[in-house]
């Protein structure tokens, strides 16, 4: 029994001396703001509209079964957070009316196969299955003007649930022996999504929060990115990331 164990364990100390690992991922980053001007009002009046960012981190590390084929687990992890103004409060000491905080999770592992290869491009298509989860946004709405003044701190109304299992084509350039980058082509492929949204009501800390309906959907077709663009690391219809081989 003892050389049986010994020859297994020799068997995967080989294996692991031989395998070959690919540490890859997606990094998105989006800001959004500007003014607001009120033109008839008398005098004209501006302040800030709303003002966010958004950062994405999307990791990957594959493991390579042969030349034409490799299985990976991706990772996706993206927050946000923005801020609110009103004109009252802003007015009186350009104050912040409000903040909000929000994050979203999915583990994403998948199956690549590549079919072709032309010079240093080598094309495949990767099949999918990603689990994912959007908890309520956290919202914090305070003023310190006069009368009105007042400090809350609640969650947002829906909390968004989905799993999805697509298939999409794409394109892997390798730049070395140890640098790569693959391109996913969102355009074409064959997806089925299943989201699941939950609806509360209730307001600040001090209130319980009630279920007040779930959605569900199913949705079936031909464009990967279906209806949980934003629980993943899209840009547009195309997404790019950067491999590292060891």
């Amino acid at each position: 029994m003892k050389k049986v164990f010994l020859t297994i364990a020799m068997v995967a100390l080989a294996m692991a001396a031989n395998a070959q690992f690919i540490l890859g991922g997606q990094l998105g980053f989006n800001t959004t703001g500007g003014t607001y001007t009120q033109e008839d009002a008398t005098p004209v009046w501006d302040m800030p509209n709303y003002k966010g960012m958004d950062l994405t981190v999307a990791p990957t590390i594959s493991y390579v079964l042969n030349d034409k084929m490799q299985v990976g687990l991706g990772l996706n992890y993206t927050y946000g957070s923005g801020t609110n103004y009103s004109y009252l409060a802003y007015a009186a000491n350009q104050e912040v009316w409000s903040k909000i905080a929000r994050t979203s999770f999915s583990v994403a592992p998948y199956f690549r196969y590549y079919f072709a290869q032309a010079g240093k491009f080598n094309f495949f298509c990767e099949a999918t299955l990603a689990l994912g989860i959007s908890p309520r946004t956290n919202i914090h709405d305070y003023s310190n003007v006069p009368v009105i003044g007042f400090d809350d701190e609640y969650n947002g109304a829906t909390k968004t649930c989905f799993f999805e299992l697509s298939v999409v084509p794409g394109v892997n350039y390798k730049f070395s022996d140890k640098w790569s980058a693959d391109c996913y082509i969102d355009l074409a492929g064959v997806a089925f999504n299943h989201n699941i949204v939950k609806t509360y009501v209730g307001g600040t800390g001090t209130t319980k929060d009630d279920l007040v309906s779930t959605d569900v959907t199913n949705n079936f077709g031909l464009i990967a990115n279906a209806s949980a663009q934003d629980l993943n690391a899209h840009l547009g219809n195309f997404r790019i990331g950067i491999n590292y081989h060891f």
